[in-house]
């Protein structure tokens, strides 16, 4: 898990899963109208995530992460899910991954991500 902040939705970060098995990158669609993202509906489309069937929608947005000393920002496309039955979001590989080196210890419980480029 990672926070990651959303422009618009700064008062506080989005907890999010980092799914190496994940392609596409995901949040609840209540999180769009909160951080003022404009949503095409005809750009919609039905899919399976954890055995729950969504709608998601695409938006272009700006991310972040940010350390104590670093702050990294990138572009993204995320997709707005309803509905969306978990505590977090998630991270995949558009959206995500394709912009960080990622190390992880699951004996140690630690997650690194280096921003790539």
């Amino acid at each position: 898990m990672v926070d990651v902040w959303l422009d618009g939705f700064e008062a506080t970060p989005l907890v999010c899963l980092v799914d190496t098995g994940a392609m596409r990158t995901r949040f609840p669609l209540e999180l769009a109208g909160l951080a003022g993202v404009e949503l095409d509906p005809t750009m919609a489309e039905d899919v399976h995530v954890g055995g729950t069937r969504i709608r998601a929608t695409p938006a272009q947005v700006s991310l972040w992460m940010a350390s104590a000393d670093e702050r990294f920002d990138w572009d993204s496309t995320a997709w707005f899910c309803d509905p969306w039955p978990f505590r977090f979001q998630l991270l995949g590989l558009e959206g995500f991954l394709q912009h960080f080196r990622v190390t992880l210890s699951a004996y140690h419980e630690w997650l690194d991500c280096v921003p790539e480029g």
